[in-house]
């Protein structure tokens, strides 16, 4: 079962990176774009995004592995997965 990660504070990135396997995403929201330059990140064996809107108006820059994803590339990952788990 694939799982859409949504990371809404930065906090919660222990946790999350912690319940990430292979086949799942994760996409960073809100000030959970904070977190985009954490090495832990790149080390996951998932895709992982950021809305770009969000990081944008907090002036984040978005390393890769971090992809820009709108809302509309949100609404596919959340159909393309069989659940979702927000980490706040």
């Amino acid at each position: 079962m694939s799982v859409l990660h949504l990371l809404n504070r930065p906090g919660a990135l222990d946790t999350c990176v912690a319940h990430v396997v292979e086949g799942d995403a994760v996409l960073l929201l809100g000030d959970g774009v904070y977190a985009a330059a954490d090495p832990r990140l790149a080390a996951l064996e998932a895709p992982v995004a950021a809305i770009d809107e969000d990081a944008a108006g907090r002036a984040v820059a978005l390393p890769p592995p971090v992809r820009p994803l709108g809302y509309d590339g949100f609404v596919a990952l959340v159909a393309d997965h069989d659940a979702s788990v927000s980490w706040t």
